[in-house]
């Protein structure tokens, strides 16, 4: 869906900050009044589509997140330290 709405627009409507960027990704928060926080990972597939582009996708993770890598690592059950990919597909 933010694909059609557009990423941008999406990112300044809300009112989102980027919080912290590594190698894995863009942690990013919007502050919601009288609810948690909404944070995301925005994240880049790491190999091109059938076209060649290469796509971007939305991990939301808990509010206490405080890295990208933390994010990304806990979609997969992990600690961010224990998050060490050897080879991406």
């Amino acid at each position: 869906m933010l694909e059609y709405y557009g990423y941008d627009r999406y990112l300044s409507e809300s009112g989102a900050e980027p919080v912290h960027r590594d190698e894995t990704g863009i942690l990013w928060r919007i502050a919601l009044d009288g609810d948690e926080d909404v944070v995301m990972v925005e994240v880049v597939n790491s190999t091109p589509e059938p076209d060649g582009t290469y796509r971007t996708y939305w991990l939301r993770v808990p509010p206490t997140t405080r890295t990208a890598k933390d994010g990304v690592a806990w979609t997969f059950g992990l600690e961010g330290a224990a998050y060490a990919p050897v080879r991406q597909t």
